[in-house]
C-alpha cells in the first residue's frame, strides 16, 4: 500500500513547499509546520481509503448450506400504535429584553392497537427466517410457514472474503468468446424464498425439469454442506465447450465452497462434453476434478450420473483456506482513477489549508 504514498502526498506537499517560497512573510515557521502536519493528516486518511479499496475488491458470497430444526409461532410486541391522548406541561422562556413568557406544551401519547403480534418464525441451522405475515398483526396462519418441514434444506448466502479477485485478469477469456456469447450467460444462481436453492442453471429458453436432481443435491448437502463445507452447481448446456470460459469469466471464477459442474449435452440429454471446476482452478482437487469429469463419458445426464459424481465429490473434495491467497494483497495495485482522485483531493486540501495559514493569523 506505501508503494503509492508518494502519488498521493507529493502534489500536496509542493503547495506546502511553493507556499512557504512564495509568502515567507505571511507564513511563519509554525503556520508553515502546521500547513505541513496537516497535508500529513489527509494523507495518511486518504492511504486509508487505498488500503480499504483492497477490502472493497475481495469482498464476495458464498452459499451455506443446511436444515430446518424447527418453526413456531411467537408472540411479539405490538408494532402497530394510535394517539390515544397527550401529555403536556407549562413551559417559560425569556425574551431579549427580559420578559418571562409562559405557555403550554403538549405531545401527542401513544397506544398499542393490540396486546401483541404475532412472528411466524423457522429456525435452521444457518439462522432464523421470519415469515412474511398475511394481516397486520399476523394472527393468520401464513401458507409459507406452514408448508416448512422440519429438516428440508436451507441455503443462505454470506459474505466471505475471496483473495482470488485481486486478480483481476485471471479469469479472462478471449474477445471472440466473449462477443460468441454475448447475452447468453446467466448469473450465478442466488437463494431465493427465504432459504431455498436451485443450483441447477439452465440455458435461457431451456424448459427441462431438473427437479428432481435440484431436491436429492439439496437433500445431501443439508449436513454435507457443513462437514465439508461444500456446495455445489450444475450448469446445463447445448452451447460449445468454450462456453465454460465465457461463464467462468462472467461469474470470476468459483465461490470458494464451490464445484460446478458443466455438462454439454444434445436434445437427448446425451452428454457431449463436460468441466468440473472449484476454487482456484481446482488447486488441491484436480485429480477429484478430473474423475468427475471421467464418469461423464458416454453417459446421459440424469440422476444416476449425478450421484455416482456427488460420491466422488463428497469422498475427495478438499476446500482450499483463502488465506493461502492473502499474498496477492501485496501484488495488488489500486485502480488508477483512484490514485488519480486521491491525489486531486489531497492536493485540494493542501490549498484549502494554505488558504488559511495566508488569510489568518492561525499561530
Amino acid at each position: 500500500m506505501w508503494t503509492y504514498l508518494p502519488v498521493v502526498l507529493l502534489p500536496a506537499l509542493l503547495v506546502v513547499l511553493v507556499c512557504r517560497w512564495i509568502w515567507p512573510h505571511h507564513i511563519t515557521i509554525r503556520e508553515w509546520l502546521l500547513q505541513g502536519a496537516g497535508v500529513i493528516l489527509s494523507t495518511l486518511l486518504f492511504m486509508v481509503v487505498v488500503w480499504g479499496s483492497s477490502f472493497s475488491m475481495i469482498g464476495d458470497t458464498s452459499i451455506f448450506n443446511g436444515y430446518v430444526t424447527g418453526k413456531d409461532r411467537v408472540k411479539v410486541s405490538c408494532s402497530h400504535h394510535y394517539v390515544c391522548g397527550e401529555t403536556c406541561h407549562m413551559e417559560t422562556t425569556t425574551d431579549s429584553k427580559g420578559k418571562k413568557h409562559t405557555r403550554k406544551v403538549c405531545q401527542p401519547k401513544y397506544c398499542d392497537e393490540h396486546s401483541y403480534d404475532v412472528d411466524w418464525d423457522v429456525y435452521s441451522t444457518l439462522g432464523t427466517f421470519t415469515i412474511e405475515r398475511v394481516d397486520r398483526r399476523g394472527t393468520e396462519v401464513p401458507d409459507r410457514w406452514d408448508m416448512v418441514d422440519v429438516d428440508e434444506p436451507v441455503a443462505v448466502a454470506g459474505y466471505v472474503r475471496n483473495y482470488m479477485l485481486l486478480d483481476g485478469t485471471r479469469f479472462n477469456t478471449s474477445d471472440l468468446i466473449r462477443t460468441k456469447y454475448l447475452g447468453k450467460i446467466p448469473g450465478y444462481p442466488h437463494v431465493h424464498d427465504y432459504y431455498r436453492y436451485n443450483r441447477i442453471v439452465q440455458d435461457p429458453g431451456d424448459s427441462t425439469d431438473f427437479d428432481g436432481i435440484n431436491i436429492w443435491l439439496n437433500n445431501q448437502l443439508r449436513k454435507d454442506g457443513a462437514l465439508k463445507q461444500l456446495n455445489v452447481i450444475l450448469v446445463v448446456t447445448q452451447y460449445d465447450q468454450d462456453y465454460f470460459y465465457a461463464v467462468m469469466e462472467a461469474w470470476k471464477g468459483t465461490k470458494k465452497n464451490d464445484v460446478v459442474i458443466f455438462y454439454g449435452v444434445d436434445d437427448k440429454l446425451e452428454v457431449q462434453w463436460t468441466k468440473a471446476m472449484s476454487f482456484a482452478d481446482g488447486q488441491n482437487n484436480q485429480v477429484m476434478l478430473k474423475e468427475v469429469e471421467g464418469l461423464a463419458y458416454d453417459r446421459t445426464l440424469d440422476i444416476g450420473l449425478v450421484q455416482d459424481q456427488y460420491r466422488v465429490i463428497q469422498n475427495d473434495f478438499k476446500r482450499v483456506p483463502n488465506k493461502t491467497f492473502a499474498y496477492l494483497t501485496n501484488g495488488w495495485i489500486p485502480p488508477t482513477w483512484l490514485l488519480v482522485t486521491l491525489s486531486i483531493l489531497n492536493f485540494l486540501v493542501a490549498v484549502g489549508v494554505a488558504y488559511v495559514v495566508i488569510k489568518e493569523d492561525v499561530a
